[in-house]
């Protein structure tokens, strides 16, 4: 054979792979349009309220595989990997239902041939199981939607894909282009182009739980009490050999008054200031804003804005035990632990410490819940009060979108990752939050009063009981309603540990340093050479560092572990 008939041999042979793959491609297969376009693709699945049990998987960018799952329990939706953290799925669960509930096929492409590679072909379009065990990192993996109804009937097992390609997307009419979707029925071969609102299918746990944890709004704030202390407990070795060590940082407490119908700095007042000073730590006065500062009411307001939209990422269960008794509006003195709450408390960053009462009495003591990083109190207008307690860091981290504030090069999209901290949360009533009734007085009547006279005193005494019925009535309501509110949100909080990203911790823990600031000179800049160097860099750059040595709590009962 000479060169010349190999070379056109080769050619001939090359062309002819080229025909077969062109033949073999996955392509419209609009013989077999007919018989699917325009028809249902879950004919079966007409009721959204048949729904009991949802699953969505997906890949993330790293590979990893995220599962997310929702079951009704009790009539009640719930997250199973969350110990059944109650889920707020009347909107989230709607735009599921929705989006495939009449799911109709537009167009429809199968595999020709049966040496067509399956895989290949679902890569090409996005429709690989997520779910499957021989699957490779990168493109062409799916999400998977399973909805399942009574008897773990199947009333939807779909995988979503890529969207369409515009040149295709352009030839269907009517149809909003950017909600073309390829799409699989799991287990079967064709794919099928349908209409679809993809951004239904979250699989993180803030998308599927109540947006306002505390159920507040702004303009009911009455008051906020910034309680800044620190406790931690370390393992150190003594003469007696390993003990726990406390060590407890009084700061001291601000309380700040609250107006949400005002504007600017108006709405926010310094009404109280409290230090803890002296050797020990132990005298507890308050104290005068300097004249030179103000309120950094940007920073009092963003507090106010993560509290209204308070995002947690993730819960932990606390012992039932615990539990039960914050349930029942026990206070922490009348709660007996166990090893088992004790236990769990301390692992979060939460700690039953009885001690003398420095901002009462300080010849007695009191058992109070210290936490980690302090508290804060938010008073509302209607006598409920939170208490929001800054436990340890849990260990995990979260992906949170990075502000401009954190880079001068923030771009729509950026993240950056974050630890996350424990809250406990806890609400009361206090009745004294409630305004008094205004009652009128009832004038006696004069002896020396004539008929028209008393008639007129009768008329007035009447006005003023009726008046005075409808106030008393009012507080008597308002007594009753907050009451039960604390008790709903007992039940709320009762059973949890939250968690929060960082980035929401510094947000609503507020301390002197992030809340007073320089005030700026008419016509100066905030940063002119002479603020800066007038600046009293401690306050700025942190609270006064702990004492070295725990002489201040030798007195302290209940603060074991001090060496002597």
């Amino acid at each position: 054979m000479n060169e010349t008939i190999k070379t056109l041999f080769f050619f001939l042979f090359a062309v002819a792979l080229v025909v077969g793959a062109y033949l073999s491609q996955p392509k419209l297969s609009e013989y077999k349009a007919n018989d699917t376009v325009g028809k249902v693709l879950f004919p079966q699945f007409t009721d959204p309220l048949a729904i009991k049990s949802l699953e969505i998987v997906k890949l993330d960018s790293t590979g990893e595989r995220n599962d997310f799952h929702i079951v009704e329990v009790n009539n009640m939706w719930s997250i199973p990997s969350h110990d059944n953290y109650p889920a707020d799925a009347k909107e989230q669960m709607g735009r599921v239902a929705e989006a495939l509930t009449g799911l109709t096929v537009l167009d429809v492409i199968e595999p020709e041939g049966s040496g067509v590679d399956s895989i290949a072909f679902q890569t090409q379009y996005g429709v690989i199981d997520p779910t499957s065990d021989n699957i490779l990192i990168g493109e062409g993996v799916g999400t998977k939607i399973t909805l399942v109804g009574a008897n773990n009937a199947t009333l939807v097992n779909l995988i979503v894909g890529k969207e369409v390609a515009s040149r295709q997307a352009q030839d269907m009419m009517n149809v909003d282009e950017t909600t073309l979707r390829y799409v699989r029925i799991a287990s079967q071969a064709p794919v099928y182009v349908v209409s679809i609102d993809a951004s239904s299918f979250a699989v993180t746990f803030d998308q599927w739980i109540e947006k306002n944890l505390l159920d507040i709004k702004a303009f009911d704030i009455k008051e906020v009490f910034v309680d800044q202390y620190s406790f931690s407990v370390e393992l150190v070795l003594t003469s007696r050999g390993l003990q726990d060590q406390q060590s407890l940082m009084f700061v001291g407490d601000m309380t700040f008054e609250y107006d949400g119908s005002a504007v600017g700095a108006d709405k926010w007042l310094l009404t109280k200031w409290m230090i803890f000073k002296g050797q020990n730590f132990d005298v507890y006065e308050e104290r005068q804003l300097d004249p030179a500062k103000e309120l950094d009411t940007e920073t009092l307001d963003s507090m106010v804005s993560a509290l209204g939209d308070l995002k947690i990422v993730s819960v932990q269960k606390k012992p039932a035990e615990l539990a039960s008794a914050l349930r029942e509006g026990k206070t922490f003195e009348n709660i007996e632990l166990t090893a088992a709450m004790e236990a769990s408390m301390q692992m979060t960053g939460f700690w039953l410490v009885e001690m003398l009462d420095l901002k009462g009495d300080s010849n007695k003591t009191k058992t109070q819940l210290l936490s980690n990083e302090g508290d804060i109190q938010l008073r509302m207008k209607n006598g409920i009060v939170y208490y929001l307690r800054f436990g340890d860091l849990t260990g995990t981290e979260s992906e949170v979108p990075l502000e401009q504030f954190d880079s001068p090069y923030a771009m729509d999209g950026s993240t950056k990752i974050v630890p996350d901290r424990y809250l406990f949360i806890t609400a009361e009533f206090d009745p004294t939050i409630i305004p008094l009734p205004e009652l009128r007085p009832i004038p006696d009547i004069p002896d020396e009063a004539d008929a028209e006279e008393r008639e007129m005193f009768m008329q007035v005494r009447e006005s003023s009981e009726k008046i005075n019925q409808r106030e008393q009535e009012r507080y008597d309501a308002d007594l009753v309603s907050g009451k039960k509110r604390a008790s709903e949100l007992s039940d709320r909080f009762a059973d949890w540990y939250y968690v929060i990203s960082d980035d929401v911790y510094k947000r609503i823990r507020l301390t002197e340093a992030n809340v007073f600031r320089f005030k700026t000179p008419e016509g100066e800049s905030p940063w002119s050479e002479d603020i800066l160097n007038g600046l009293d860099l401690q306050n700025i750059l942190g609270t006064p560092q702990s004492p070295s040595s725990t002489d201040h709590l030798r007195d302290l009962p209940g603060i074991d572990g001090i060496e002597e």
